[in-house]
């Protein structure tokens, strides 16, 4: 679960039972995860050679 701090604004990874705790406040609220973006794999030179 990730947690926001609202007085610092930081995020934090906690369990599911501290996230409860933590949500109880009005110091705290859930968010999203931000979406990575991958970027796409390279190919090599030797898989081009291969085919």
């Amino acid at each position: 679960m990730l947690v926001k701090n609202l007085k610092t604004d930081i995020a934090w990874v906690v369990t599911e039972e501290h996230g409860a705790r933590l949500l109880r406040t009005d110091e705290f609220e859930e968010v999203e995860a931000p979406k990575t973006k991958r970027a796409p794999a390279k190919k090599s030179e030797t898989d081009e050679t291969e085919k």
